[in-house]
C-alpha cells in the first residue's frame, strides 16, 4: 500500500526543500532524509507551489486514531493504571503514523487522554515492551509522575514476570538457568546464546506444567529474572526446547508463536499488585 500524502501550499518561495522542512516542521536532517530523496530536498520552488508530503513525515511521533485490530481485553483499571491483554502478532506502538493495528492506536481510540503521558516518546505510558509475536499482560501508567518513578526504579518495582510457552519435546529440565547473550548480526535482530561468560547474562527459571505426548510438546512456565531481547525464545532454543511457532529460532511452524506474558507483579507505593491473563488459544493446538 502506498504511503498516504497531503498537499502543502507554499506561501513563500523556498530555495531548498530541506531547509524549508527544517524550519517549518522543526525536523532533523536524519529524519528528513529518511522520508525524501536527495534530489527532491535540493530543489527550489516558487510561491504558491504545492508540495506533496507524506503523512508519516508530517505526523511523525503521533498515534493514528484509527484502530483496525481486535479489541484489547481489559484486565484491570483504576485511577493509576490501565492493564490489558495484548493480542499476539501485534505491535505495542507504531513505527510510523500509518500503522493502525497497534496497542497505542487502540488506546487513542478508546482513552485518548492517556496519550498525554510521556508524550515525547513512542512508548507513551507503556511500562515495558512485549515482542510483536508475544501476547499477554501489558501495563499502562496513567500519570507522568508515577511513570517516571516506576521506570527509574524498574529493577526493583518489577517484582515478578511469569510467562507460559509451548516448547518442542518433553522438557524435564527444572530450576534456574543462566546463559550469556550476544548479537548475531549488526542490527541485533537475532541473538546467540552461550554457556560461558561471554556477553550479557540472562537468567530465568523453568517448570514443566503439561506434556502432550501426541504432539511431543510441553507447556512450560517461565519466571523471567532479567529482560533481554528475545530472551525466552533464544534461551529455550539453546536448552533444546525451541518454542512452538518460533521458526526464527528453529521451532516448528504453527498458527502463532506460543509465548504469553501470564502475570506481572509490580510494587507501587510499597504495595505489591499482581495482574494475570490466561491465554485462551493455548489449548487444543
Amino acid at each position: 500500500m502506498e504511503p498516504k500524502t497531503t498537499d502543502y501550499c507554499l506561501l513563500e518561495p523556498v530555495s531548498s526543500v530541506e531547509e524549508f522542512l527544517k524550519l517549518q516542521f522543526k525536523a532533523s536532517g536524519s529524519k528528513i532524509k529518511k522520508h525524501f530523496a536527495k534530489s527532491f530536498l535540493n530543489r527550489s520552488f516558487k510561491e504558491k507551489a504545492v508540495l506533496s508530503l507524506p503523512l508519516n513525515f508530517i505526523n511523525d511521533g503521533e498515534i493514528n486514531p484509527e484502530y483496525t485490530g481486535a479489541p484489547l481485553e481489559t484486565i484491570y483499571e483504576d485511577e493509576s493504571l490501565y492493564v490489558f491483554n495484548k493480542n499476539p502478532n501485534q505491535f505495542i506502538h507504531p513505527l510510523t503514523y500509518d500503522e493502525c493495528d497497534n496497542c497505542l492506536s487502540y488506546i487513542r481510540q478508546t482513552r485518548p487522554a492517556l496519550l498525554k503521558i510521556n508524550s515525547q516518546n513512542y512508548d507513551r505510558g507503556l511500562l515495558y515492551r512485549l515482542d510483536y509475536e508475544t501476547s499477554g499482560v501489558m501495563i499502562y501508567v496513567k500519570s507522568d509522575e508515577l511513570y517516571k518513578k516506576l521506570r527509574e526504579f524498574f529493577s526493583t518495582s518489577a517484582k515478578e514476570k511469569k510467562y507460559w510457552c509451548w516448547v518442542e519435546g518433553e522438557m524435564k529440565l527444572e530450576g534456574v538457568f543462566t546463559h550469556f547473550f550476544d548479537s548475531r548480526d549488526e542490527k541485533g535482530k537475532k541473538v546467540v546464546v552461550r554457556d560461558n561468560g561471554v556477553g550479557t547474562a540472562g537468567e530465568l527459571s523453568v517448570k514443566a506444567l503439561e506434556y502432550d505426548s501426541q504432539k511431543d510438546m510441553t507447556l512450560v512456565e517461565v519466571t523471567l529474572k532479567t529482560g533481554l531481547r528475545h530472551q525466552i525464545r533464544a534461551q529455550m532454543a539453546h536448552m533444546g526446547h525451541a518454542l512452538i511457532g518460533d521458526t526464527f529460532y528453529g521451532g516448528r511452524k504453527a498458527l502463532r508463536l506460543y509465548l504469553h506474558a501470564l502475570s506481572y507483579t509490580i510494587l507501587i507505593e510499597g504495595k505489591e499488585q499482581n495482574f494475570q491473563s490466561y491465554p485462551q488459544d493455548f489449548k487444543g493446538l
